[in-house]
């Protein structure tokens, strides 16, 4: 699954400032700066701040984050498991149990704008069957 606009649901910790950009520029106030209160996709602290954002959403929802692999997320449910790889903005998921893939599912998409994908074939270059 791909999230939509991903950056954009980062929060950022830092104070940035941006000017006003060629061709939006306020004429009672050409000087003006503008404080940035979410992520943007052309600053180097969206990734870390989608990151953020999404580790802190799958912890609270039970999630427990990978020792070694941070971007891996692990779910266990009795005997079952659920598996959820983060790629910067693309997420792909499994489980022993098709019910904890259907309940991450809508999870996602009851808080981000999601776009599901076929079943996997490729990842990364790398072939998956």
């Amino acid at each position: 699954m791909d999230v939509k606009n991903a950056f954009l649901y980062g929060i950022i910790e830092e104070e940035v400032y941006v000017s006003q950009p060629p061709g939006f520029i306020d004429p009672r106030f050409p000087n003006k700066v503008y404080k940035v209160e979410k992520a943007l996709y052309s600053r180097h602290q969206a990734p870390r701040a989608w990151y953020e954002t999404l580790s802190t959403f799958l912890l609270q929802n039970r999630y427990r984050r990978g020792t070694i692999n941070k971007t891996l997320f692990i779910k266990k449910d009795k005997d079952d498991i659920m598996l959820v790889q983060v790629y910067v903005d693309d997420i792909i998921f499994g489980s022993t149990k098709k019910s904890l893939c259907d309940e991450f599912d809508a999870l996602m998409h009851k808080i981000f704008q999601m776009s599901s994908m076929a079943e996997l074939t490729f990842f990364l270059g790398l072939q998956v069957k």
